[in-house]
């Protein structure tokens, strides 16, 4: 039986936009195209953090103003308009003349991913902040997202970067057609390349992990909204066939820990909000509203939230679950389930659906994936959630490796972050559960 609605969905999913946007606020540029959070630098630097801090926050504002037909945000007694806001950052970010400029994507170049983000934020914001260009300003930026093409990148998820830019400027009125069939090339490559069935892509190096659900199918997701003909039967059948299997890992306990990039956690809803669009036969709006809430609930009960943003860990800072490549910035990809959820909102009432029980909540169950080797078990009474990884030795068992003294002077040393190599740890262990989290 569904639960009964919580009239204050839409209140609290404002107010939790509304606290990001404090923070971006808090810490912008003078123009908003570089956002300088407090915490700890990647081996990108400063500049490039500051890139992410921006990209990574720009969607979920676009998905907010669209959803709002861009009203105007009260933050402590001040209004601004979303719309004026972000044309101006992202105006001055493209502009090679402007001291905020984001600079030329080159190869294997972090600024080809934020580009990806600020192209999805522009077109998820199209009605509001592409009409605010001049025909100047529109060709600038174009002229810096045209630099993605022919670039080298790493050969996982990054393929689909150069696809989402590409097809965001075809939806937004630019039809290149060696752009177009570039995009197309690399998507037929990358698809045949990666693909395993049943939902999941092998992601290079580490094979299997979240990244599926907040990289690989949230773009997908948003290849389908923008260009509806873009292999439909593909992208709906593979999210299908992915939520089903995935939705199992979800509790108001959190989720298994597992894998790289343990900072994006919140986004880990994501592709199960998308499939209330996608998939709604198996995940229907309130059921994608429980696992969204639950999660944005569990990590904010538990300190994964401070100064603005999202904290450099899975609950609090934690040097020892932070990659090199992630700063700052770099964590606001847990943002992207909201991002999801608030276009959501828009095309179905996800925030009025009636809450539905997660699996978990109804009760015990083993469900196993043979084509990625995973089976998750799942204890209703308990509320835990175990994951097997059926290839990994059953008596050997990682520890996570602390951050300490040594990592310090040689970070003192090199004037770079040197943070642990957990990858055992995340990978290699047998079980992960939502009950005994390898920091604990």
């Amino acid at each position: 039986m569904a639960e009964s609605n919580n009239n204050n969905y839409s209140e609290r999913y404002e107010a939790l936009f509304k606290y990001f946007f404090k923070g971006y606020l808090e810490y912008q540029s003078n123009d908003g195209a570089l956002v300088f959070y407090p915490g700890e630098n990647s081996w990108y630097g400063a500049r490039m953090n500051a890139l992410e801090g921006f990209a990574r926050f720009f969607p979920l504002a676009a998905s907010y103003m669209s959803s709002t037909n861009d009203l105007s945000v009260n933050i402590e007694g001040n209004n601004y308009k979303l719309s004026s806001l972000f044309k101006n950052a992202v105006v001055s970010g493209t502009n090679p003349s402007h001291p905020e400029y984001w600079g030329k994507i080159g190869d294997k170049d972090q600024r080809m991913v934020e580009a990806a983000d600020v192209a999805l934020g522009l077109w998820l914001s199209r009605d509001y902040v592409w009409e605010k260009f001049n025909r100047e300003e529109k060709k600038q930026l174009f002229n810096w997202f045209i630099e993605a093409e022919g670039k080298q990148f790493v050969d996982n998820n990054w393929n689909l970067f150069p696809i989402m830019i590409f097809k965001v400027m075809e939806g937004l009125g630019a039809n290149i057609p060696d752009n177009i069939e570039y995009s197309v090339g690399l998507y037929e490559r990358y698809k045949s390349n990666t693909y395993k069935g049943k939902g999941w892509f092998f992601d290079a190096p580490s094979g299997f992990d979240y990244y599926n659900g907040w990289a690989i199918h949230y773009s997908l997701f948003w290849l389908n909204q923008i260009d509806p003909d873009f292999d439909p039967g593909f992208i709906r059948d593979s999210n299908r066939e992915f939520v089903e299997f995935y939705k199992y890992l979800f509790s108001r306990n959190g989720f298994p820990m597992m894998g790289r990039s343990v900072c994006y956690r919140a986004a880990a809803p994501a592709p199960i909000v998308a499939g209330a669009i996608l998939s709604p036969e198996v995940i229907p709006p309130g059921l994608a509203l429980n696992a969204l809430d639950s999660t944005w609930k569990y990590f904010i009960e538990n300190n994964a939230i401070k100064q603005g943003k999202v904290t450099q860990g899975f609950f609090e800072d934690d040097l020892s679950l932070l990659d090199g490549y992630s700063g700052a910035g770099s964590c606001l990809w847990s943002l992207r389930s909201l991002i999801v959820s608030f276009y959501a909102d828009s095309k179905i009432s996800l925030f009025e659906s009636n809450s539905q029980p997660l699996p978990i909540d109804i009760s015990d169950y083993q469900v196993s994936n043979k084509t990625i080797g995973w089976t998750i078990m799942g204890n209703k009474d308990a509320g835990t959630i175990e994951l097997e990884i059926d290839n990994n030795d059953l008596d050997t068992i990682y520890p996570l490796i602390k951050y300490g003294v040594k990592n310090e002077l040689k970070e003192l040393i090199l004037r770079r972050p040197s943070r642990p190599n957990n990858h055992k740890a995340l990978y290699e262990n047998r079980f992960y559960s939502n009950e005994n989290l390898l920091f604990q």
